[in-house]
């Protein structure tokens, strides 16, 4: 350190800067060193964050295919915004829906795109940052500036040659003058993007100006704007008046809808044949309302899995047995203890289990760990084969029944796996309503039906694969298909038609309803026509598939230790859906019950003392009252509480001062008016126009 002269009337330290510059490396190295985790040595939290952190990367990957392939046409859209002489501002509007969490996530992978392929100029505008035009100007340039470089190591270099500028300094005339110094060569020029993810919590009037300015500029720099709308593209005209909307020229595009999102996440990722950690019907059910009819956000559903897997591997090392691999399952029971066995061992299904063995297999499960540990791994690999094939099965129904008349089991593949861990599928009413329309079926959607179930199942099995149930399933669809194939019902088919046409004939010549009601009657008594060869052969598909479904789909409660794998339990909604009111009631009425505190500890609910935190008094006593309170009466009752000494007789009380500690402490915030103040933010109590000294009480009960 330079020394240097200081003149000063105290003793003290001084700190003279000698120019040292931070490494970015080390940094860097101590930013990303990872700090040892409280459960760091258990083995469940070792499983989860491993099958948690390999899930999140499949779930990331995807939604990354997903937006590039849904952003393609929008990056060829701005790409070749300037490549022609351009007399308005290239837009592209895109409509993002109501999905308001999942917004950022699109627009930052779109930001990371355009940097990718396109250009590194790009500024991305939130609507709090840009509360008037010259914070909006100002962040833009400053966003354009510090990205120039696509190295990330310079962005320090960046920062600090931003900050050598003045506030004042950024403006337009200051973002030409420094692209024309970044590409003095026409040929090498790059395009400026501005993404404004929030169109309507802009104001329009700053929008507006900011449009119209930049179409001034437009010769010389080249803009390209982004917006994202949530509503429709109603309300950019609605926002702006035709002379702005003449300076752009806009091309819309759309997201898909937030459903679409979902099922593609679901069906690639969580409800995957090589997923171990299912979600039971509650849950599962819990999760699809919050995202139906609260937030429509992918986002959300992926981190309500995710807190349940906490949950599910929270309960002790047995839940480390969630495991795809049956390698994996073997060496984590090596690792196990008798603690951990006897955790296996306190499951509810291990009861049922234990009941239906032979005596002496009663007493080596519970108390032989060698033993025990043989039959939890066979156990362990059924429920493995058991999910692989619940999932291709559900696949396999999903194609047969999806497109039916009104889809008695559900459209998406989301609904059929909720129906098939709820009860067993195959002997629903809804299955049942699916086979009688899939009696109907034609030749050709039979056998395009069957075209697709080949398909999926091609996908799990290869000419390796030895001779399993699975691969005679394969076969055995193959086999139909090629009965179908060499199937001729077309004069079958042509005659029956003429058939049906004679009868409707016959049916429609009766006017009287009595006539009619006996006709119908008849025909009901006639002997069903004999079934040609094609419905021969539609019946014994229907019955195959249904006898496989009945065989595969049954409900995974059945099992023997299926809670290691499937995480039902439904009371986690008051943990992901907050019952905010009842929280503050809780807090306010009973403060004992988060503060844990023995001074705040009451025998029951009426009991109000005075070591009770201020606004818990004040809560109380309005609890008391009717519509209107007087504020006087409940300072009154207020003091009566917190001094002990105060006095019962009411002539006294009229006559005496309040206490200054009380009523008027430091900064002149007393604190009953301080507490009432807080009852009144919480939205208990509103000021009333009626009476100046009342206040109005706007909820009931607790």
């Amino acid at each position: 350190m330079t020394e240097q002269e200081t003149v000063s009337v105290s003793k003290g330290i001084f700190v003279f800067p000698n120019n040292f510059k931070r490494s970015k490396k080390s940094s860097k190295e101590q930013i990303l060193k990872p700090k040892k985790d409280e459960f760091s040595d258990n083995l469940w939290y070792q499983e989860y964050t491993d099958l948690w952190e390999a899930l999140n990367n499949e779930y990331e990957n995807l939604t990354s295919e997903m937006f590039t392939a849904m952003t393609s046409d929008l990056l060829e859209f701005v790409s070749a915004s300037h490549r022609d002489l351009v007399a308005e501002i290239p837009t592209a509007v895109l409509l993002t829906g109501i999905n308001m969490p999942d917004h950022e996530a699109q627009f930052i992978n779109l930001k990371r795109q355009i940097i990718a392929d396109i250009t590194p100029h790009v500024a991305f505008l939130h609507s709090q940052d840009c509360i008037n035009l010259k914070y909006l100007i100002e962040n833009m340039i400053k966003q354009f500036i510090k990205n120039s470089t696509e190295d990330d190591d310079d962005n320090d270099d960046n920062e600090e040659y931003t900050s050598n500028f003045k506030k004042s300094d950024f403006s337009l005339p200051l973002l030409q003058s420094w692209y024309q110094y970044m590409y003095p060569v026409k040929t090498e020029k790059k395009l400026l993007v501005v993404i404004v993810p929030d169109f309507e919590s802009f104001s329009a009037n700053v929008l507006q100006t900011f449009i119209l300015i930049i179409s001034s500029y437009l010769a010389k720099l080249p803009f390209v704007f982004v917006f994202g709308i949530a509503t429709s593209i109603n309300t950019l005209h609605t926002s702006f008046p035709y002379h702005v909307t003449s300076k752009t020229n806009i091309k819309v595009f759309k997201c898909e809808p937030s459903t679409v999102h979902l099922n593609k996440m679901l069906e690639g990722v969580f409800l995957s044949p090589f997923c171990p950690f299912q979600l039971g019907s509650n849950v599962f059910d819990l999760f699809t309302e919050i995202f139906l009819y609260y937030d429509f956000s992918v986002w959300n559903f992926v981190q309500n899995i995710k807190y349940a897997m906490m949950e599910h591997f929270c309960n002790g090392n047995a839940m480390a047995l969630c495991q795809v691999e049956k390698k994996d399952v073997k060496e984590i029971l090596q690792k196990f203890t008798h603690e951990d066995f006897e955790n296996v061992r306190h499951l509810l299904s291990f009861r049922k289990f234990v009941e239906s063995e032979p005596y002496e297999n009663r007493i080596l499960l519970l108390t032989d760990d060698e033993y025990f540990k043989v039959i939890v791994f066979e156990k362990i690999v059924i429920i493995q084969r058991y999910i692989r094939r619940l999932h291709i099965f559900l696949k396999c129904l999903h194609t047969l029944v999806s497109d039916l008349p009104g889809a008695p089991l559900g459209k998406n593949y989301r609904e059929i796996y909720a129906h098939a861990v709820r009860q067993p599928i195959a002997k629903s009413h809804e299955y049942t309503e699916c086979l009688q329309l899939l009696n109907f079926q034609s030749k050709d959607n039979l056998y395009a039906k069957l075209v697709s179930i080949r398909d999926i199942i091609s996908e799990y099995i290869n000419e390796k694969t030895k001779k399993t149930q699975l691969k005679d399933f394969f076969n055995k669809i193959c086999s139909f298909m090629d009965l179908l194939n060499t199937l001729d019902s077309n004069p079958e088919a042509s005659e029956e038609i003429g058939i049906m046409e004679c009868d409707n004939t016959e049916i429609g010549q009766v006017a009287d309803r009595r006539a009619f009601k006996s006709t119908l009657f008849s025909r009901s008594q006639q002997k069903p026509k004999p079934l040609n060869k094609y419905e021969k052969i539609r019946e014994e598909i229907l019955y195959y598939v249904t006898k496989q479904f009945e065989l595969f789909l049954v409900q995974p409660s059945t099992m023997p230790f299926y809670e290691i794998f499937f995480f039902d339990d439904i009371s986690i909604k008051s943990k992901i859906i907050g019952m905010h009111r009842s929280a503050i009631h809780n807090a306010l009425n009973d403060p004992n019950h988060y503060l844990q505190c023995n001074c705040c500890e009451i025998s029951n609910c009426q009991t109000i003392k005075a070591t009770m935190p201020d606004i818990c008094i004040a809560y109380k006593l309005h609890l008391e009252c009717g519509k209107m309170i007087n504020l006087y009466d409940w300072l009154q009752a207020f003091l009566y509480i917190v001094d002990p000494k105060y006095s019962d007789d009411l002539d006294d009380k009229s006559n005496k001062l309040v206490d200054p500690e009380l009523q008027y402490p430091l900064k002149y915030k007393a604190r009953f008016t301080q507490a009432v103040a807080e009852l009144e933010y919480l939205g208990f109590i509103k000021s009333s126009k009626r009476k100046a000294d009342h206040v109005a009480r706007l909820t009931w009960g607790g």
